[in-house]
């Protein structure tokens, strides 16, 4: 079964690159205005959603943040496609539930690599569990005494790693190269979604400590 992407961005001249490249192995869709992407997001049910940003109507970071609030696309993966540069538009974008960001003019090789590498991940959904704690992979949601913890994806994807390694510490560029997957970010990126990470589930018994100089470490306190 072919897999379904959704393509929103208001210049010709990409939608045509973008079919070029994806419409051979995917079903896809394009979109030209944020209004009329959300409309098609509902409808088709993407597995995945490629976005720009300064889309008409309804900018693309407005459009990010709606989708992560529909059910059926709250755990969808977002690349977003702009020319829009910089650290400051990237951590923004990564705050309203994008998964990865690539600036225009981009390497279509790298974006078809990178749309590849999201599928292959969806394939497994195992759960890995520790006392009243149950990460889902399938759901992409960490569960607390079965109640649902509310994480980011890009939150989300930390704590998987970290668990991974639980009492070992992880280094900033190894969840720069799990988490974000080659596209660049700042050190400040990752310092504030681990911040945020730590404040929600500091409350259940999960402990992500700085280690200075080296990275991070998660300790589970179940006693």
């Amino acid at each position: 079964m072919r897999r379904r992407i959704l393509a929103i961005d208001d210049n010709i001249d990409i939608r045509n690159l973008l079919r070029h490249v994806l419409s051979k192995e995917f079903d896809l869709v394009m979109e030209d205005s944020g209004d009329t992407g959300l409309k098609s997001a509902v409808n088709f049910k993407p597995d995945l959603i490629i976005l720009d940003l300064g889309l008409p109507e309804m900018d693309g970071l407005e459009l990010c943040e709606r989708f992560r609030k529909l059910p059926d696309l709250e755990h969808t993966p977002i690349i977003i496609l702009s020319g829009q540069t910089g650290a400051e538009i990237h951590a923004k974008a990564y705050s309203l539930g994008a998964d990865n960001y690539l600036e225009k003019p981009f390497n279509s090789e790298e974006l078809l690599a990178l749309i590849n590498s999201k599928f292959r991940k969806s394939i497994i959904v195992p759960k890995k569990s520790a006392g009243h704690l149950t990460l889902d992979f399938k759901k992409n949601v960490l569960l607390s005494h079965g109640e649902k913890v509310d994480l980011t994806p890009k939150e989300f994807k930390i704590l998987s790693l970290l668990w991974d390694k639980a009492g070992e510490v992880v280094s900033r560029e190894d969840i720069l190269s799990y988490v974000w997957e080659g596209t660049h970010v700042s050190h400040r990126v990752i310092d504030n979604h681990i911040t945020a990470l730590r404040k929600k589930v500091g409350a259940h018994s999960i402990a992500v400590e700085s280690i200075y100089g080296e990275g991070y470490q998660l300790m589970i306190n179940l006693s």
